[in-house]
């Protein structure tokens, strides 16, 4: 899962960034195969930075890395969902279906915030799995 399309990729040189590395985990797993982006909460001002999470990790190197301030944290991650689908259309070759598992809130509708000031560069992010709310009928 790629994040460079979501965020830019590159940069011009490592002044005022910073690298960041850390954990993610959901429900006290390790996330294996997703990705994190921090996005600057002033939009227009910074880039955003991310990379992927392999096995739980990610590591985002100082050229690539936020600069000082606050940032949105997004998190997607995939699994698979137990469907076969087809490889490529007209194939009879099957693949596993991928879906993604990790809940809106750390991803499309993000609550997690983050100051980056450089006096820490671990950030661990230990998702927890959204309680379902059970509307009644009338």
């Amino acid at each position: 899962m790629a994040v460079c399309p979501l965020i830019g990729c590159g940069g011009d040189g490592a002044e005022g960034r910073f690298a960041i590395s850390g954990k993610v985990t959901f429900d006290g797993q390790p996330v294996t195969n997703g990705n994190i982006g921090f996005v600057s909460t002033k939009p227009g001002t910074v880039e955003p930075a991310g990379t992927d999470v392999v096995d739980g990790q990610y590591s985002v190197p100082q050229y690539e890395g936020p600069t000082e301030g606050t940032y949105k944290v997004v998190i997607y991650a995939d699994r698979p969902s137990g469907r076969k689908i087809e490889a490529d259309e007209g194939s009879t070759e099957m693949m596993d279906q991928m879906e993604q598992y990790i809940p809106e809130v750390y991803n499309a509708r993000s609550t997690l915030t983050v100051e980056i000031s450089g006096d820490r560069d671990d950030l661990d992010f230990d998702l927890k799995k959204q309680k379902q709310t059970r509307r009644r009928r009338r």
